[in-house]
């Protein structure tokens, strides 16, 4: 045969190849062609904010003193009688050389530990790898936390199981040069310190917070439900007076117990019964708090005054005498669709049509929530009774075929 006959054969059926097969998607695209979304959990809550304002059992510090404070522990601090609540410098170049002789002394204790397992053999190496770890994760968590202190603390002892692995594995014999060259500038430091600190001692127990707001005198648990809404807009507007008189270096909160006093409108004020137990979001961080109604009385059509309880107490709640807060009102969990998905067959039922294959199989669904433009409905888990499940491809719009059972006609579905 010709060769370029052949050529202009295969030109030919390569051709109508392509055109059926145009032709073919032309003819099926149209059919099954729709909009899909994977069904996922979702979470909403309705909150509503408000300003509250912390009341508590709380009297000033003062103390005489002349030169820098540097406070020993992070407010909130639980401080029993005779504890050392700030030292006093005579002047911030001390404070950092301190704090520097003070790092330097527990790197010191970390490698005298480390030097008592001089000798011993390797086979707590894999044990002290396993624990190195551990304490990573345990650093990582603290700063995610926002807690670094004790990621400070956290990293001298990975550091001590650091150097008692090398011990154990023989890649370092002593430590003593090292701890030698660390006491040398411990003595060096030591001796540019101007004077020694001054310690301010706590004369009873407590919680010590390192300012204050002028608020202290005026404000009191057994007083919160005397507290109207003018005072607590007051305080909101002006959340601290001015305490510069005296030698007030803190404050000290009697008990771990507080209230927060708030001003809600009445409709939302409505909604909550003295005894609940609710939730809160507070501050900048969104940190949730678990407080119970102990009052609600109301002023007039639009103003509320609740009074909450709580028991939960660390340093941003020790300092803070106002703040932003979110009341959780309701809380909905379930699977998240579009509300363009939901049809009604042809038995009445409520529901949405998945995808499988090329054709739609309906699956019902039970609402919980109506958004502007998506539902929240019930999970029921393994396609329960023919239920929504995780994860199916719903239809969203669009035209399909509806799978054909015993229960349902063949035919199309369009949106």
């Amino acid at each position: 045969m010709d060769k370029s006959r052949t050529t202009t054969i295969l030109a030919a059926v390569i051709s109508v190849f392509l055109v059926l097969t145009i032709v073919g998607q032309m003819i099926v695209i149209p059919e099954n062609s729709c909009r899909t979304e994977t069904a996922r959990l979702y979470e909403l809550q309705d909150t509503v904010e408000f300003d509250g304002v912390f009341i508590r059992d709380e009297h000033t510090v003062e103390r005489t003193y002349n030169g820098v404070l540097q406070y020993e522990h992070e407010d909130g601090s639980r401080l029993a009688i005779n504890s050392v609540m700030a030292s006093v410098y005579a002047s911030s170049a001390d404070i950092d050389t301190c704090a520097r002789i003070e790092k330097l002394n527990k790197r010191i204790e970390t490698l005298r530990d480390a030097q008592s397992l001089a000798g011993a053999d390797g086979s707590q190496a894999e044990a002290y790898n396993k624990l190195i770890g551990e304490k990573h994760t345990e650093i990582i968590a603290a700063l995610d936390e926002g807690n670094y202190k004790k990621a400070s603390e956290l990293k001298y002892e990975m550091l001590s199981l650091q150097s008692k692995r090398d011990i154990a594995k023989g890649r370092a014999e002593s430590y003593e040069s090292v701890i030698s060259g660390l006491e040398s500038e411990v003595r060096e430091l030591s001796a540019r310190i101007s004077s020694e600190p001054q310690a301010l001692i706590s004369g009873e127990t407590g919680y010590f917070v390192s300012s204050a707001d002028g608020y202290e005198g005026e404000l009191s648990m057994d007083g919160a439900r005397q507290v109207t809404p003018e005072q607590i807009k007051d305080i909101v507007k002006a959340p601290k007076k001015d305490v510069s008189g005296g030698n007030v270096i803190g404050k000290m909160i009697d008990g771990y117990k507080w209230k927060l006093a708030a001003v809600l409108e009445d409709g939302r004020a409505s909604l909550l019964s003295v005894g609940d137990k609710e939730n809160i979001y507070f501050g900048s961080d969104g940190s949730m708090l678990t407080v119970t109604v102990e009052y609600i009385q109301k002023y007039s059509d639009n103003e509320t005054v609740v009074i909450f309880s709580g028991d939960t107490l660390n340093a941003q709640l020790a300092s803070a005498r106002t703040g932003k807060f979110e009341l959780v009102i309701s809380r909905y969990s379930g699977i998240r669709i579009s509300a363009d998905a939901i049809r009604i067959n042809d038995k009445g039922e409520k529901g949405v049509y998945i995808l499988f294959g090329n054709e739609g199989y309906f699956r019902r669904v039970t609402e919980i929530y109506s958004g502007e433009d998506f539902v929240i409905v019930e999970h029921r888990p393994n396609n329960q009774d023919k239920y929504i499940d995780l994860y199916d491809n719903v239809i969203v719009e669009g035209k399909f075929k509806i799978h054909v059972s015993e229960e349902e006609s063949s035919n199309e579905q369009s949106t």
